[in-house]
């Protein structure tokens, strides 16, 4: 395999088009970070007895990514230093959930994604980016609909795809598989990605299915979505099974209808799923535990890295005992493509500080929930100074929010992970 980019290129940049703020809601975005690590901890946790089936599956179905050492680990995996873990969700139609998607999954597709990647879209993107220490959370949603440059792959078969330019980011998962997203994602923001993860639809179903749901508020209420069939009111709901998927799935009826606002409730359910997970509950249940380990493994892809039981235990324990306010959820800053309204851009000169700030390992000033009624301002604008120099403050435009951040009308998280 040929290795990724490891520059941050200076793609297109906005400067007279709109902005797109980072999701519906910034301030649902919380415990995005957690997800993985409570999920491979999760795997550890059923016991030794167990390692042999969940290990060995999660073996026999990894991806190596480009540079990366198909070695086991040290037993240090995550020494004082940072680490770039990418968790990608796909469209694929299986066969034991084909009926649940009725003319969306025919069988003929369903037969022909068994083999390749054909009709395979990467529409979840995330890179969680750990900081050294102090050890610090960054957690970074790419849409779906960003026109960015793909550099070469390897299509299933171990042949090289050629690199492309202004292509949108969720066709390189068909193009190549989870390492041509990975790929995708250094040559678009400069990360070299160590980790990373796939899941399913049938992985939602069954991951959620397998802790008795999660409970999800909604500041606002969901009309019908014709595609999903999903309906819900304002307040406090259980997802379970299917209907978690349809959440995360539900777009048009949203505010904007954009993808954009999906991110919103895709991490809103992230956030849910987390706090299910490292609840008392859960941990104390082990039949629970060992039907998550069951559909973590049955329905997920990780990098070769991930298949050792160190590598996990060691991400998760540099995660544990970080503060909720140091967990800072952001979107790649975007602006409308001039070309199309439908597709974005990549706006550099915002995700440049945003780089130097990790780069550097200093804490971001997020926005504040609600944005300015006035004119977006121009992406080279210079930001504000802020008080303390050892913190990089965001541009007025670019929204995100911290872990511990409360919903309307819903309880604030506290403590730690």
């Amino acid at each position: 395999m040929s290795s990724s980019s490891s520059h941050r290129p200076r793609g297109p940049v906005a400067r007279h088009t709109k902005l797109r703020s980072p999701g519906v809601v910034p301030r649902i975005l919380k415990g995005a970070a957690f997800a993985l690590s409570a999920v491979l901890v999760a795997i550890v946790g059923v016991g030794a007895y167990a390692y042999n089936d969940y290990f060995g599956s999660l073996r026999e179905n990894s991806v190596t990514l480009a540079g990366q050492d198909v070695n086991s680990p040290d037993v240090e995996v995550l020494p004082n230093e940072d680490v770039n873990i990418l968790v990608t969700g796909v469209d694929k139609c299986e066969a034991e959930w084909a009926d649940q998607f009725g003319d969306r999954c025919p069988p003929a597709l369903v037969a022909e994604q068994e083999e390749s990647y054909t009709g395979q879209l990467n529409d979840v993107n995330m890179i969680i980016h750990v900081s050294p220490e102090p050890r610090r959370v960054t957690v970074i949603s790419i849409p779906r609909d960003l026109l960015t440059d793909r550099p070469a792959c390897e299509d299933i078969d171990g042949n090289e795809t050629s690199p492309a330019s202004v292509v949108q980011f969720n066709f390189s998962y068909g193009t190549g598989g989870l390492d041509c997203v990975a790929r995708t994602a250094t040559e678009l923001t400069g990360l070299e990605i160590d980790h990373a993860a796939l899941m399913t639809w049938g992985g939602v179903i069954d991951i959620t299915n397998a802790i008795g749901g999660v409970d999800v508020c909604l500041a606002d209420p969901i009309p019908f979505d014709k595609e999903t069939g999903l309906e819900l009111e304002a307040g406090e709901h259980t997802l379970v099974g299917y209907e978690a998927l349809q959440f995360l799935r539900t777009r048009k009826t949203l505010a904007t209808g954009s993808d954009l606002d999906r991110i919103g409730n895709q991490q809103l359910y992230m956030g849910a799923l987390v706090r299910k997970l490292v609840s008392n509950e859960t941990f104390s249940d082990v039949p629970a535990m060992l039907r998550l380990a069951n559909a973590v493994t049955t329905n997920a892809q990780v990098s070769t890295g991930l298949t050792d039981p160190m590598a996990m235990v060691s991400i998760a324990g540099a995660l544990r005992g970080i503060p909720l306010e140091d967990y800072a959820f952001i979107q790649f800053p975007a602006a409308d493509s001039p070309a199309d309204p439908n597709r974005l851009i990549p706006v550099t000169e915002s995700w440049d500080l945003i780089a130097q700030a990790l780069e550097q390992n200093q804490p971001i000033l997020l926005g504040e929930d609600d944005p300015p009624a006035t004119e977006t301002p121009a992406p080279t604008d210079t930001p504000e100074p802020t008080t303390d120099p050892t913190k990089v403050a965001l541009p007025e435009y670019l929204r995100g929010s911290n872990a511990n951040d409360p919903g309307v009308g819903c309880e604030p998280a506290d403590g730690l992970f």
